[in-house]
């Protein structure tokens, strides 16, 4: 079961944006799933940034559920890609530029966003800049997400890795986390 939050969501239909923080990787997987699927059962476009240990866990997941995922994949409906490589494109010194957001990310919302009309996104690139300590560069990555909500019909769930907190100035950093969100989802049942 979900909190309220998603249920809420799901009613409302708008543009949501809410972060998970979680320890265990197999609840992480079903809560992302959770959220990514009413794209699948809507037919909206599907756009996934994780490690591929996650992407790996969330597909057994949404196929356990009944989703056909490697349809979705032919198609062009679901989009996986690699975070670790994603950031590695975006951050240049020291914090993500936004024409390279654009080219790696915007790019693969607009054209999910022309194909399926709207766009559930899942992403896990802030918890790699975070874990690397790089929190200012997460920070802005977070308002860029912002920037694109606000210019298509797409719904994100940001996951972050509650091991990459470790220090007081993380757990301050929180606070800056949070209000970069629409809400803070807790795990599924």
């Amino acid at each position: 079961m979900l909190w309220a939050t998603l249920v809420l969501m799901r009613a409302a239909r708008t543009s949501v944006h809410p972060c998970h923080f979680y320890s265990d990787d197999a609840a992480f997987a079903t809560t992302v799933a959770s959220f990514l699927a009413p794209a699948f059962r809507e037919g909206q476009g599907i756009v996934a940034f994780g490690t591929p240990a996650h992407l790996e866990a969330i597909e057994k997941r949404l196929k356990r559920d009944g989703y056909d995922v490697d349809a979705a994949k032919a198609r062009g409906q679901y989009q996986p890609n690699d975070a670790q490589a994603a950031l590695e494109a975006l951050v240049v010194g020291e914090l993500p530029v936004q024409d390279v957001f654009d080219e790696v990310i915007g790019s693969r919302v607009a054209h999910a966003v022309r194909e399926f009309g709207g766009v559930r996104a899942f992403g896990e690139i802030v918890s790699l800049l975070w874990r690397d300590g790089k929190r200012q560069a997460a920070l802005r990555l977070e308002e860029m997400w912002n920037d694109a909500i606000g210019l298509h019909p797409l719904s994100l769930l940001c996951g972050y890795n509650v091991r990459s907190f470790t220090s007081a100035h993380d757990a301050a950093g929180v606070t800056g986390i949070i209000s970069a969100h629409t809400g803070v989802l807790a795990k599924t049942a």
